[in-house]
């Protein structure tokens, strides 16, 4: 099998056990958060859907949506340039990937349970948000690539991790501030509920991330000590 191949496959895996594994622990975690949101949304009226079904779609919604990831991950880890053992740069890259398309876009406009938010102003806020995902992107993509250039020219340790950090602080900083504000509108929604809604939801992405790079670390390896051949690229 063609390596390339062989990593996206290894993507493909990685994204769908962690989106399995996502789906069963918001099960466990989230729902109550949920459950709540829903009723003060509905107000105690009938569902379209019942619970148990929405519960089964979210699942394969993110079983889908770890595979799609996956293959996303294989690809980015076949552009990194080796440099590290394959556990470690597949660690690394879930990091950047947590950050860049979740860390980052979140801590400007956190997620909302249901029935938060005015409906006319969806596509604005969706408009800000993927701005805010694409803020994410070129920030770790250009940390990326800051610090190569600084390590080719002799720059390390504390120096240049500071002078990164410190750069991509400031950029995401001062977007932040250019975005739009998109505050929405609590309603009846208890703002306790709110908070505690976007916290789990942090840690739900945060778990999928960790079990992306640590699955397709683990896969890695293991193809890393059969090939040693491809070991640099696997």
């Amino acid at each position: 099998m063609a390596p390339v191949v062989a990593t996206l496959l290894r993507g493909l895996l990685a994204g769908a056990v962690a989106g399995l594994t996502t789906g069963l622990a918001g099960l466990v975690f989230a729902e109550p958060t949920l459950d709540a949101a829903i009723a003060l949304e509905t107000g105690g009226g009938g569902e379209l859907f019942s619970r148990s079904t929405q519960q089964l779609g979210l699942v394969l919604g993110l079983v889908l949506v770890g595979a799609a990831l996956g293959l996303l991950f294989g690809l980015a880890y076949r552009l990194v340039p080796a440099g590290t053992r394959p556990w470690h740069r597949s660690l690394l890259l879930a990091l950047g990937g947590f950050t860049a398309l979740y860390l980052v876009p979140f801590l400007r406009y956190p997620a909302n349970p249901p029935g938060v938010g005015d409906p006319s102003t969806l596509e604005s806020r969706t408009s800000s948000y993927l701005l805010c995902v694409a803020l994410g992107v070129a920030v770790v993509t250009g940390a990326y690539a800051a610090v190569r250039a600084l390590d080719r020219r002799g720059v390390g340790g504390w120096q240049r991790q500071i002078g990164v950090t410190v750069a991509a602080l400031l950029v995401v900083g001062t977007a932040y501030a250019l975005l739009p504000d998109a505050a929405a509108p609590l309603g009846d929604t208890p703002a306790g509920l709110v908070w505690d809604f976007r916290l789990r939801s942090l840690g739900l992405q945060a778990l999928l991330y960790a079990l992306l790079g640590t699955v397709f670390g683990v896969l890695a390896e293991r193809s890393a000590a059969t090939r040693p051949v491809f070991a640099e690229r696997v």
